[in-house]
């Protein structure tokens, strides 16, 4: 498991089911992330659904429903 030297807790509200999610992160990281780093390089130790909460507000369970995989 990670250990945070200086952590910040994120909050966004997903916009389809309105629940409020936190997302953990290093704030140096965050910092880099709102200079212009790219996000999977910024948290690499972030799954990407948690990126995706960082980024747009929505949750995966929201994703998923918004996105299903497609068949084949």
């Amino acid at each position: 498991m990670r250990e945070f030297t200086q952590p910040m807790i994120v909050s966004n509200l997903c916009p389809h089911c309105k629940r409020s999610h936190d997302v953990i992160v290093e704030t140096a990281d965050f910092e880099a992330w709102k200079g212009g780093k790219p996000i999977q390089d910024a948290f690499p130790y972030l799954a990407p659904s948690l990126r995706e909460i960082l980024m747009t507000g929505i949750c995966g369970e929201c994703f998923d429903k918004l996105f299903p995989p497609e068949e084949e």
